[in-house]
């Protein structure tokens, strides 16, 4: 039988895969997009490119549910069952392009990475804690988003979740940090072997929050904010990430 380190895609038949953790972004031929964490590689890595993040990989179709939406019973699909429409993402409001669980009884989608994304989260060495939420007129956010400085994103009639602090007054959207950490990874900045100085530092951290005031990389006129950063960095990317880490230490002079 076939353990979690070794699985079987429909998708690519002709050999095994194995269970990876990349140090760095990748593009995941599941949901077609940059995947963060954890893959799976074909065992023919030297001539095989496929690597799908693992939460693209269901093939005993289990139904997933999800807190945020209740009632719903996702079911995993390797390809679009929707089609010719593109779904839309109901975390974070970005079209699906791939891999997807569909809700028959909501027509609610998720990408298979968005899906596993948690609600609640926070790290040993901080006491903060972030929590994914949908804004609502009962539970509106106080603050706007640290990348897009907007309350609400909501493309197609679809509301972008985000992570907002415990206190609620730091809120980041989640489709926001995904296309900021593809701007860096296209920047080079979360690429394997690229130079972490304080320049690329400070570039990469104006892109996560361009209004954020920042005196000296790794340094700033607010803690709370980064640390809020570092915690929804984390959140999406995964945690340990050896590449992203150095962005949140502070700089030596």
């Amino acid at each position: 039988m076939t353990g979690l380190d070794k699985q079987k895609d429909r998708g690519h038949v002709l050999h095994e895969l194995n269970v990876e953790t990349i140090n760095g972004l990748f593009f995941c031929n599941g949901f077609k997009e940059l995947g963060f964490g954890n893959c799976y590689k074909c065992s023919w890595v030297r001539f095989c490119n496929y690597v799908p993040h693992v939460t693209c990989l269901n093939e005993d179709g289990t139904p997933l549910s999800n807190p945020l939406f209740k009632n719903c019973n996702f079911q995993f699909y390797q390809e679009n069952p929707l089609s010719p429409v593109v779904p839309t993402c109901r975390i974070c409001a970005l079209q699906i392009r791939g891999r997807m669980y569909h809700c028959s009884k909501r027509k609610y989608s998720l990408h298979p990475y968005c899906a596993t994304l948690q609600t609640t989260f926070s790290l040993p060495d901080s006491d903060m804690t972030i929590k994914l939420r949908r804004e609502t007129k009962l539970n509106f956010f106080k603050s706007k988003c640290l990348k897009c400085d907007r309350k609400n994103r909501s493309p197609n009639d679809v509301q972008c979740l985000s992570y907002v602090s415990s206190r609620g007054n730091l809120c980041y959207h989640v489709a926001c940090m995904k296309e900021a950490c593809r701007d860096n990874w296209n920047k080079g900045y979360f690429r394997p072997g690229s130079e972490t100085n304080e320049r690329s530092k400070f570039l990469a951290l104006k892109n996560l929050a361009p209004k954020l005031e920042l005196l000296i990389v790794g340094q700033t006129s607010e803690v709370l904010p980064i640390t809020f950063l570092k915690l929804v960095v984390y959140a999406i990317l995964g945690e340990p990430f050896d590449l992203i880490a150095p962005l949140f230490q502070p700089s030596r002079n």
